[in-house]
């Protein structure tokens, strides 16, 4: 099976070896402004969630008194069958 023609970028090392420290640079300076781009987009989107769930929250009525009813067991001998272990 042929191998695959070169790529572009590597034909232009090839041709010009001089320049691969600076084209290092340029990818490590896109990739280092692209991690900063997303570390300030994360910052940004829980800075809003926090933000809009403290507006949220200061609307809101105060919390109301409820009471519930008594729960009854089902069964009524649930509770002694709880208690005893295997025998």
């Amino acid at each position: 099976m042929p191998e695959p023609p070169p790529s572009r970028l590597s034909r232009l090392l090839k041709e010009h070896p001089r320049e691969r420290p600076r084209f290092a640079r340029a990818v490590a300076s896109l990739l280092g402004a692209g991690l900063v781009a997303l570390g300030a987009f994360g910052f940004l989107v829980v800075w809003h969630l926090i933000r809009r769930g403290r507006l949220i929250r200061e609307n809101l009525s105060p919390p109301r008194k409820v009471q519930l009813p008594p729960i009854e067991p089902t069964r009524p001998n649930a509770v002694e069958e709880r208690g005893s272990g295997p025998s």
